[in-house]
């Protein structure tokens, strides 16, 4: 038995719908760990060229991964909050009484 034309065309848009939604709710999560590489590797090599103009190395270099490290991870949890905020908004209470 084969399915017709119609069914397989409405079978790949169901899919292609899972795809789009499941990437429209966790793409921003699966940039954070691009950011957070990203800026240990840049403060990385700020710290090593800063090492190679004033001939201090690895002072620098070690200075420059950790400002990367706690300047990413700064970064990827006020991306998690936020994003969490958005996921989960605060229910209202109307229950109160003034």
């Amino acid at each position: 038995m084969t399915d017709s034309p119609q069914q397989d065309s409405q079978q790949g848009n169901r899919r292609i719908g899972t795809v789009n939604k499941f990437y429209k709710e966790f793409g921003p999560f699966l940039t954070l760990g691009v950011q957070l590489a990203a800026a240990v590797i840049v403060f990385y090599f700020i710290g090593s060229w800063v090492d190679k103009s004033y001939d201090t190395s690895p002072a620098f270099t070690l200075v420059g991964i950790m400002l990367g490290t706690v300047g990413g991870l700064i970064k990827f949890f006020k991306t998690v909050i936020d994003l969490s905020k958005k996921e989960n908004p605060p229910k209202a209470n109307d229950d109160r009484e003034s």
